[in-house]
């Protein structure tokens, strides 16, 4: 997996950086540590799976440039980190697009929990900005889960699935998954509907082995599925009904 790490201190850097090798080995990573070097970063053709911003780095504006970045890459999945913790600040960046927010005073679980729902596509939202969310906002949080649990006094939206639908009734949270993959994750997916194994899937998109067990690890999760069988059926239902992947 590919990660953008950006904050004005190496220290935190390396370690959201360790926190990260911790669910892929073979993780690389771009860093950044002003705007201007993040905005060069974040560009689309860079495919990071995930990027985790601190909002006040140098030239940083708040949630402002957080938006910029998003609408130059909107499909970019961006996790915030930051000493504020002020409900105006946690609603613009919500607002702005940013998938979790987590508090630099949470412990390191708290923020690695926040990267394993936001690349499962979930959200992660301190318990205090849940009644910040606007009508589109809640709407998302509740497309990323259908339960709720509490953890260091972080609400989490997690998805969970008992059975496999039918292909009209998938669920919110699948939906939102499905229409979300990152391009890495829709490779891997398209060469699973295939029946391809992870060492043929690894060698055909020239990476490691191990990345292609996190993703599929992440997208089983989020799926409410424990294999391939259950989660090609849940893409043969979304074929099914029109789309395409």
């Amino acid at each position: 997996m590919k990660f953008l790490v950006a904050d004005d201190h190496e220290l935190i850097r390396q370690g959201v950086k360790g926190l990260l090798r911790g669910l892929d080995p073979d993780a690389q990573f771009d860093e950044a540590d002003t705007w201007e070097t993040l905005a060069a970063a974040a560009r689309p053709d860079a495919n990071h799976d995930l990027a985790i911003v601190d909002l006040h780095m140098p030239g940083m504006e708040g949630a402002g440039s957080l938006e910029i970045l998003l609408k130059a890459n909107p499909a970019l999945p961006v996790v915030v980190l930051s000493a504020e913790e002020s409900p105006d600040e946690m609603r613009a960046v919500l607002a702005a697009g940013a998938l979790g927010f987590v508090p630099k005073r949470q412990p390191a679980s708290v923020m690695l929990k926040a990267i394993e729902l936001v690349l499962s596509g979930g959200a992660y939202v301190p318990m205090e900005a849940l009644s910040l969310l606007g009508t589109r906002d809640a709407a998302g949080a509740a497309a990323a889960g259908s339960s709720a649990g509490t953890e260091a006094g972080v609400a989490v939206a997690t998805p969970v699935l008992e059975t496999v639908p039918p292909a009209h009734q998938l669920q919110p949270h699948q939906r939102h998954l499905l229409e979300n993959l990152s391009p890495r994750q829709q490779d891997i997916m398209r060469l699973v509907h295939r029946g391809w194994t992870n060492k043929m899937i690894a060698r055909e998109l020239g990476v490691a082995e191990g990345t292609v067990k996190v993703h599929l690890s992440v997208i089983f999760r989020a799926l409410g599925v424990h294999n391939r069988s259950t989660a090609i059926a849940v893409i043969n239902g979304w074929l099914e009904a029109g789309k395409t992947l």
